[in-house]
C-alpha cells in the first residue's frame, strides 16, 4: 500500500482517541474549558451514563458569533500563542483540540453568548461534519451539548461500561476538578436526578469535605508549607490528609491538584506514601487531598493529551518538599486511635474479669494480670477509677512517671493511661517500633556493630538465595554481616550483628528469609529496602506476645512512646496503642 496523506476527519478520530477516552473525559474537557472562560458555576447533566448524551451548562465569558468555527476546528485557541507561553502555562487547556476531538466522535452542539454580547449563536458538529453558525436564544455563558457518543465508532462503543460505571467516572472526574477550585458551584445531574451538589466555599477545607466524604474528613490534619524551588520560584501546599487509620487499599481517596488541575504524578504520590511509612500497612494508601501552587514555568504540562500527566523541572525537590509537608503534619498529630466499647464487648462471666494471683509471674502460671502491679496501681486513697488514672500531663502518650501507674495484662498488653482515657499497649508492637528506629538511627550513623566468628558458619542454601546474595552484599554489609557464596548451595558467614546476637535472633535465619522473600529487591529505592529489612530485624528482637516484663522493663518501654518518632504505629503500621476514652467508661458506667 502507498503512503498517502490521511483524510483531516480521520486524523482528527485519531487524535479524539488521546483525549476522547469515555464519557468522563468528556466532561473534563468540557469543564476545564468553563473554568478558564470564568465560569463561576457549572452544570453537567448525564443520560445513559454519558454515552447518549452530555450536557455542560457555564456562566462563563462566552463565545463571540465570529469566533464559534474556530472553537470547534482542529489547534485554535485563545490560550497561548508562542512557544514562550508554551513554556508557562496558566490555564487547563492550551492545545485548541478538545472540542475538535469531541466532535469528531459525536454529535456536538456548541451554544453561546458572551456577557456583553447582546444575543446567542449556535454551531454543530456531526461526527466531523461541520454546520453553519446560526443564531439561538441562549443565557450569557455557554452550553456544550454531546450525544451519540462513538455512535459511527462501534468498536470504540462497545468497550464503554456499563451506565453506572460510566456514570460514576464522571462523579470522580467532577469531583476531582471541584477540589482545585473551591470558589466555583457544581452541579451534577443523573437521568433528571441530582447526584453532586457542591455550593461555592469560602474554606477549601469544607470542599474536601463535601468531597472526600465525613470519615475521612473528621479530624484530619492540615498540610500547609511554602518554600522556594529556585530564587524567584515559589512552591506551596494547602491540604487536608485523613489520619493512618482511614488508609485504604485503593488510591481512588488520595487526590492532587496543581496549580488548581487535576493531576497524578508518580513523585508526589511517592513523597505522601513514604510520609505515612509507617503508619499504615503496605499496599494501603492515605485518604486525602493536597493543592500544590508552583510557578508555571517549574512544571511542564504539555507531556500526555489528558493533561493529567506532568513534568517537573526539579523532581527531587519538589519530592522533599511535599514529603517534609505531610511528614511534619503528622509528626505533631496525635495519632493514637480511640476504641469505642460496643454492646457485644461486655465480658461474659456475669460482667467480672478474672485477675492472675499475686504469684502469677513468680510461677509461670496461666498469663493474666500481674496482681502486685494491679496492687500498686489501685494503692492510695479511694477515688473513682478516672480521678485516679488521669494525673498525668497532656501529652500522646506521657513518659510514665512516680505518679502514673500501668500493668501488664495477660502478658500482652500493657495498660496505663493520659488525660483522655485509658490506654492499652500492646508490648510487641510497641517494642517493634523502638528497635526499628534506634536501627535506623545507627544505620544511618554508619555500618551497624560486627561481631567475627571464631571460624566461619557455613549453611546451606537455595541457589536462588546464593545469586541474590551478591546483589544483596553493599547492604548486609551496612547492617554488619559478612557474608559470601560459599558453592552454589551454601553460605559462609564470617560476621554477624551484634544487635542480632544480643537479642538471640538467628542471623542466618533472618539472612536466609530475606533472600527468599517473594517481594526481595536490594536494588530499588535504596531507603525503603533498608527499612524493609530493619522492619524484619526489628520485628525478630522485639518482646513477644507471652513475654513477661519487669516493671523495669515496662516503665523504660513506656517512655519510649514519648522518646521516638512514630511510636503510635509499628513499622508495618498497625496501631501499638489504642485509647478507650474517658466518655465512653463514663458512658458504660451510667454516668454519661
Amino acid at each position: 500500500m502507498p503512503i498517502r496523506p490521511l483524510p483531516p476527519n480521520l486524523v482528527n478520530q485519531i487524535a479524539a482517541g488521546e483525549v476522547v477516552e469515555r464519557p468522563a473525559s468528556v466532561v473534563k474537557e468540557l469543564v476545564e474549558n468553563a473554568l478558564d472562560a470564568g465560569a463561576t458555576r457549572i452544570e453537567v447533566r448525564l443520560e445513559g451514563g454519558g454515552r447518549d448524551r452530555i450536557e455542560v451548562l457555564d456562566d462563563g465569558g462566552g463565545i463571540p458569533a465570529e469566533e464559534l468555527a474556530l472553537a470547534v476546528a482542529p489547534h485554535a485557541t485563545s490560550k497561548i500563542a508562542s512557544m514562550e507561553d508554551l513554556l508557562q502555562v496558566g490555564t487547563y487547556g492550551f492545545r485548541g483540540e478538545a472540542l475538535a476531538s469531541i466532535g469528531s466522535v459525536s454529535r456536538l452542539t456548541v451554544t453561546s453568548c458572551p456577557r456583553r454580547g447582546s444575543s446567542a449563536s449556535s454551531i454543530q458538529v456531526d461526527h466531523g461534519r461541520q454546520e453553519s453558525v446560526r443564531p439561538a436564544a441562549g443565557n450569557p455563558g455557554t452550553r456544550i451539548e454531546v450525544t451519540n457518543l462513538f455512535g459511527e465508532m462501534p468498536a470504540r462503543r462497545k468497550f464503554l461500561r456499563s451506565e453506572p460505571t460510566e456514570a460514576g467516572r464522571v462523579v470522580e472526574a467532577l469531583e476531582w476538578i471541584a477540589l482545585g477550585r473551591p470558589g466555583v458551584a457544581f452541579t451534577l445531574w443523573q437521568e433528571s436526578r441530582k447526584t453532586l451538589d457542591l455550593p461555592a466555599e469560602n474554606d477549601p477545607a469544607r470542599r474536601v469535605a463535601a468531597v472526600l466524604g465525613a470519615e475521612a474528613a473528621a479530624d484530619a490534619l492540615t498540610v500547609e508549607a511554602e518554600a522556594a524551588l529556585a530564587p524567584g520560584s515559589p512552591i506551596s501546599v494547602w491540604g487536608r490528609m485523613a489520619r493512618p487509620a482511614q488508609a485504604k487499599v485503593a488510591a481512588k481517596g488520595l487526590r492532587l491538584t496543581l496549580n488548581g488541575r487535576a493531576i497524578i504524578d508518580r513523585g508526589v504520590l511517592h513523597a505522601i506514601r513514604e510520609a505515612y511509612r509507617g503508619l499504615i500497612e503496605p499496599g494501603r494508601t492515605p485518604v486525602g487531598f493536597l493543592a500544590i501552587q508552583i510557578d508555571p514555568r517549574e512544571v511542564d504540562v504539555n507531556v500526555h493529551p489528558a493533561k493529567s500527566e506532568v513534568r517537573f523541572r526539579q523532581p527531587a525537590a519538589v519530592h522533599s518538599f511535599v514529603h517534609r509537608a505531610v511528614k511534619a503534619a503528622l509528626r505533631t498529630a496525635n495519632l493514637m486511635p480511640e476504641m469505642p466499647i460496643t454492646e457485644t464487648a461486655a465480658p461474659s462471666s456475669g460482667g467480672f474479669m478474672h485477675f492472675g494471683t499475686a504469684t502469677s509471674r513468680a510461677t509461670g502460671s496461666a498469663p493474666g494480670f500481674d496482681y502486685g502491679t494491679l496492687a500498686q496501681a489501685l494503692d492510695g486513697p479511694a477515688a473513682t477509677a478516672a480521678t485516679a488514672l488521669a494525673h498525668v500531663q497532656p501529652a500522646e502518650l506521657p513518659m510514665p512517671i512516680a505518679s502514673r501507674r500501668f500493668l501488664q495484662a495477660g502478658r500482652m498488653w500493657l495498660v496505663t493511661s493520659d488525660e483522655q482515657g485509658l490506654v492499652i499497649v500492646d508490648q510487641h508492637a510497641l517494642h517493634e517500633r523502638v528497635m526499628f528506629e534506634r536501627l535506623r538511627a545507627r544505620t544511618l550513623a554508619g555500618a551497624l556493630e560486627s561481631q567475627a566468628l571464631l571460624s566461619p558458619r557455613i549453611e546451606p542454601a537455595t541457589a536462588l538465595e546464593v545469586e541474590r546474595l551478591e546483589e544483596a552484599r553493599p547492604l548486609l554489609e551496612r547492617l554488619g554481616f559478612d557474608v559470601r557464596a560459599g558453592g552454589p548451595r551454601s553460605l559462609v558467614v564470617h560476621a554477624e550483628p551484634v544487635f542480632l546476637i544480643e537479642r538471640r535472633v538467628d542471623p542466618v535465619e533472618l539472612l536466609r528469609e530475606w533472600l527468599g522473600r517473594d517481594d526481595f529487591d536490594a536494588a530499588g529505592d535504596g531507603e525503603a529496602v533498608l527499612a524493609k529489612v530493619l522492619d524484619m530485624m526489628a520485628c525478630k528482637a522485639a518482646v513477644k506476645a507471652g513475654d513477661a516484663l519487669s516493671e523495669r522493663e515496662i516503665a523504660e518501654l513506656l517512655q519510649q512512646l514519648d522518646a521516638i518518632e512514630r511510636a503510635t504505629n509499628c513499622p508495618h503500621g498497625r496501631p501499638t496503642a489504642m485509647r478507650i476514652p474517658w466518655r465512653e467508661i463514663e458512658r458504660r458506667f451510667g454516668r454519661g
